[in-house]
């Protein structure tokens, strides 16, 4: 392979593998993706089980102090590994709703509603159940039902319709409002990421070239035009040429940074740090958004998978998923999923809920009560334990906050990590919102058949009631979903960075192709929308090439 490539490709994410698989299916094309992280070889990357073992494969950043967090700082993960963030999430598995894709549109995002995107969520997805007018069936990533069943995910959903929630079961098509069975980005049991699903059929490619533990330090620009980038590998600084476009694809929160120390980014920013601007691009950094979340707990008197942590239960479980792809060694972050509104006047779902009947706790915390409450502030979900009694989760999730906070560079230096600045609390109406949804789940806690089930809640228990004490246990225990977006938002606004093709403003030969472009957050988990825009994005490269 030459110093010389068709395309280059910045970051190894979901995004990153889905292009790199799609731009190298003609071998005239040749294609260099680069990853700051190591290969995905880990085994605990690809056991479920193994989520709470993959310290060191995130980049750990952190934020400036919340003021609405009372001053509190929160870790942001990211991916660093191959495959991004699908190689360490939670592996759940949604789209969003038909609406935010709309609602893009109408932002000045023209060939991205939800009649324009769902092509490309089929061509993604090998569905479970098979291919319909909504679902895709033989597309590179696995999609199926969790693979863990309890008798308590069965009393939950039983509960949230006895609340007044209907059953839906799918709510990736064209309705997504209801209590459904989570879906999983799991092939077999094994997590299915972005790397095994699109890096993996491309092994014998000879076009295409994938550098792991390499760190690029700037886009490289003759005049306006990216033409390569510069990146560090073993030792030595290695420069590469790109004859048709550099895309970048490193994150939420990387992309705005090495766009910035590059000279693409507010002028006067950028100067305050002494970089050479290529393009005065106000918005890139700006537009920061993450989905608020609240974690409750209750304990249970029937046995949770966090009980069966013993020689016996790991036999058992272990000879399940190996003989079956089943069982608690399958398990995902969420086994239940409810989506709804919680304002009378709301178009579309306002809230995630999901179930799991396990319990986790903050590294080191022990198993009382008040243990539990002290350790909730602690989110790190790779520093975290399992609680030693019975008990189940509901991760509580407003999916449309109005907070916003930015990026911005620590210093020149392409090592120093971003500043992160973000109030997660910041709107009024999101603590609002948030505390309808821990109300709700409450509802639906005491209804019955869970209800039965149910012995005491331990978070944030009954001390918690009105709407100043919820506020404060949001304050003290509120994180983020690790669900950053917006970054480099697409659309035809003064903050805009990329058009509605994913063109950087102001340059030429240079996209943005991740979760930073989207204008808003998606209605749940992001992995899935931003494997959708990389899909649509390779089809806009290829027809801007043609």
């Amino acid at each position: 392979m030459s110093s010389t490539y068709d395309y280059v490709i910045v970051g190894g994410g979901s995004a990153g593998c889905v292009l790199a698989n799609r731009l190298s299916a003609d071998s005239k094309r040749r294609v260099l993706l680069i990853e700051a992280g190591p290969r995905d070889l880990s085994p605990y990357i690809h056991f479920p089980v193994g989520l709470m073992k993959l310290d060191g494969m995130h980049w750990g950043y952190e934020d400036e102090p919340d003021p609405s967090r009372f001053g509190q700082t929160m870790t942001w993960m990211a991916g660093k590994v191959l495959g991004g963030g699908s190689s360490v999430n939670g592996m759940v598995w949604v789209r969003g709703n038909p609406v935010d894709f709309d609602t893009w549109e109408s932002m000045g995002c023209p060939g991205w509603g939800w009649d324009d995107v769902l092509p490309y969520f089929k061509k993604a997805e090998k569905f479970e159940g098979g291919e319909t007018e909504f679902r895709g069936g033989d597309g590179p990533q696995h999609v199926g039902y969790q693979r863990s069943p309890h008798k308590l995910t069965d009393a939950f959903i039983e509960a949230a319709q006895a609340a007044g929630l209907k059953f839906n079961p799918d709510y990736n098509a064209a309705e997504q409002e209801g209590v459904a069975v989570c879906q999983t980005a799991q092939r077999r049991g094994f997590r299915h990421s972005e790397a095994r699903a699109y890096l993996g059929p491309t092994k014998l490619r000879r076009n295409l070239r994938v550098v792991t533990d390499a760190f690029v330090t700037t886009v490289d620009f003759e005049g306006i035009r990216a033409v390569g980038v510069t990146y560090e590998h073993k030792g030595e600084t290695v420069k590469v040429r790109a004859a048709r476009e550099v895309i970048i694809s490193a994150g939420a929160l990387a992309t705005p940074k090495v766009l910035m120390v590059s000279g693409v980014g507010p002028a006067e920013h950028l100067g305050e740090h002494g970089v050479d601007v290529v393009a005065d691009v106000p918005g890139v950094g700006h537009n920061l958004q993450e989905h608020p979340i609240a974690t409750m707990i209750w304990n249970t008197n029937e046995s949770t998978f966090n009980m069966e942590l013993t020689a016996k239960g790991m036999l058992r479980h272990g000879l399940d998923f190996v003989i079956r792809g089943k069982g608690a060694a399958a398990s995902t972050a969420g086994h239940a999923v409810v989506f709804t509104h919680v304002s009378d006047d709301a178009e579309w779902p306002e809230v995630e809920m999901l179930f799991a009947p396990f319990g986790m706790v903050g590294a080191g915390a022990g198993d009382t009560d008040a243990e539990v409450l002290e350790s909730a502030g602690e989110h790190d979900v790779t520093q975290m334990e399992m609680l030693r009694r019975p008990s189940v989760t509901l991760i509580v999730q407003n999916i449309h906050p109005r907070s916003r906070g930015r990026i911005e560079l620590r210093s020149s230096d392409p090592h120093d990590k971003p500043v992160i600045r973000h109030t997660l609390l910041g709107d009024p109406k999101d603590i609002e919102i948030l505390t309808a949804a821990t109300r709700l789940a409450r509802t639906i806690m005491a209804s019955e058949p869970i209800k039965q089930y149910v012995t005491v809640e331990a978070l944030p228990g009954a001390a918690v009631n009105t709407d100043q004490e919820w506020a404060g246990f949001f304050g003290f225990a509120g994180w983020g979903a690790q669900h950053p977006v917006g970054t480099c938002k697409m659309g035809n606004d003064d903050l805009a960075v990329v058009d509605e093709r994913l063109r950087v403003r102001g340059v030429q030969a240079l996209r943005v192709v991740d979760a930073s472009v989207m204008p808003v957050l998606t209605s749940g988990n992001t992995n899935a929308p931003t494997v959708m825009i990389a899909e649509k994005a390779a089809d806009m490269i290829l027809e801007d090439a043609r």
